[in-house]
């Protein structure tokens, strides 16, 4: 009689056997004594090392339920409070705006005088020896620049 070999019979013990294998195993252990206990060894044996090594120790791991609160749409109306804010706010734009203007209309009469230095430098002398630049811009931007030794 040939009896099962062990990596069929380990392949069983563990569930991964296919299914022809598995009816070769369930037939050959209806009649052959020898393989019925060797079977029942080895699946005690994989018991214990499994108990050895703590395989079979279920990690229980409790995933809590969580629920999605249904979404409240705010829908914003325009109430009395909220309609003062935008006028207040229009109102300060407004205001901002007439000043700028205003500012604007102002600089258009005034002349600019700027006094500085002229733009070629010589390191090699002192400040006082430097020529004198004075700009001077009129209301429609035209420069007008006078040098003084």
């Amino acid at each position: 009689m040939n009896c099962i070999h062990d990596d069929i019979i380990q392949k069983y013990i563990d569930g991964e056997a296919n299914p022809e294998e598995i009816t070769l195993v369930e037939k050959h252990i209806a009649i052959c004594n020898t393989c019925a206990v060797k079977i029942e060894n080895q699946r005690r044996l994989a018991t214990n090392v499994k108990k050895a090594i703590n395989l079979l120790a279920k990690d229980s791991i409790e995933i809590p339920k969580f629920a999605i609160p249904p979404r409240h749409i705010k829908k914003h109306y325009l109430t009395t409070k909220r309609l003062s804010y935008i006028i207040a706010a229009a109102c300060i734009l407004l205001f901002v705006f007439v000043i700028t203007q205003k500012k604007e209309m102002k600089n258009q009469n005034e002349i600019i005088l700027e006094i500085g230095s002229a733009m070629d430098v010589d390191a090699n002398r002192p400040v006082t020896q430097l020529p004198l630049v004075i700009s001077i811009i009129d209301a429609k931007g035209n420069i007008s620049e006078y040098f003084i030794k």
